[in-house]
């Protein structure tokens, strides 16, 4: 089983340096006229064997097997929205090439080290999961600043209507004066329906875009205007204003909820202290919970009591408003 374990990780790391290698290659190979000429030739090529298409086609890889593979697996749904939300540049097929590597490290050194199967595996899923939570962390910040732009992108969008422009011109205006990431969104809406997209089906790839529930309350608000009528800007107005409000209330919901928040981190912590400081001063004994086998199940069994406390804790102080 060990044997198995480090060759997958040895895989693992020569398929990395592999990918690696060809991404060098691609950055540092000349980009002449000659270069060019084989890109416009290739491209004409296409164009002649099969009809032009103006619909954008997302690349989970650089590598053509992965990224067809990718494609084929249904159930990545769910990682390919969190990285198209996350707004990374870096392929999916790069994270979960880590994911797996770093769980193939993570599990063959808690096998190496004699210790129990299933603290590996935990142990294992944790390191794996550190991709994952990169993309959670970056599509937080990003909905956060998203969500702190949004007001003021309405009321400009409200100014322009008011001054006798059309809708999409509200929409890039938002996009040539707003910096990123309201800014890139409601450029990319523009481009849209300037390209001949329904505008219904631009804001509606905005809201998978941006996981927003003020930006689904404004999309949901232009549409019912655009079907029974009414001052559109007035309604935007009064949008931007209330999404105001409610962005104080979570504000001072999150001050409100500042000492559970920092229960639960101390209570995260404490274990991990205390735990350092007994092996800083008696070594043998705390040595026994990884030496001991009852010793490896009481720190497997603790560590996963931790996880599911975590887990209850953050859904305890997260107060939806």
């Amino acid at each position: 089983m060990l044997t198995a374990l480090i060759g997958l990780g040895i895989f693992g790391t020569v398929l990395l340096l592999m990918y690696a290698c060809s991404t060098a290659y691609r950055v540092m190979a000349p980009r002449g006229t000659d270069r060019a000429i084989e890109r416009v030739q290739s491209w004409s090529s296409s164009v002649e064997a099969a009809p032009f298409e103006i619909v954008r086609k997302d690349s989970l890889s650089d590598i053509p097997w992965l990224n067809d593979l990718l494609k084929r697996v249904k159930r990545l749904q769910v990682l390919k929205e969190l990285h198209q939300q996350a707004d990374c540049r870096t392929p999916l097929g790069v994270f979960i090439l880590v994911a797996v590597l770093l769980a193939l490290i993570g599990l063959s050194l808690i096998l190496s080290m004699r210790q129990t199967f299933i603290f590996a595996v935990l142990l294992g899923t944790l390191l794996g999961a550190i991709p994952y939570c990169y993309l959670l962390w970056r599509k937080s910040q990003r909905l956060a600043m998203f969500e702190r732009q949004l007001p003021e992108a309405l009321e400009l969008v409200a100014r322009a209507l008011r001054a006798g422009h059309a809708f999409s011109v509200g929409l890039k205006m938002v996009g040539e004066e707003a910096s990123d990431p309201i800014g890139k969104e409601f450029r990319r809406v523009f481009d849209e329906v300037s390209m001949g997209v329904a505008l219904q089906q631009a804001l509606d790839n905005m809201t998978h875009r941006v996981d927003s529930v003020d930006l689904r309350f404004f999309t949901t608000s232009v549409l019912v205007q655009r079907e029974t009528g009414g001052n559109l800007a007035e309604i935007i107005d009064s949008l931007a204003g209330l999404i105001r409000q409610r962005f104080e209330l979570q504000l001072k919901v999150k001050a409100l909820s500042a000492e559970g928040r920092i229960s639960a981190v101390i209570l995260l912590g404490l274990p991990f202290v205390v735990g350092a400081l007994l092996f800083k001063t008696s070594p043998d004994y705390m040595g026994l919970l990884f030496t001991d086998p009852i010793g490896r199940n009481f720190a497997t069994i603790g560590s996963i009591m931790m996880v599911v406390g975590a887990v209850m804790m953050k859904r305890m102080v997260n107060i939806k408003v």
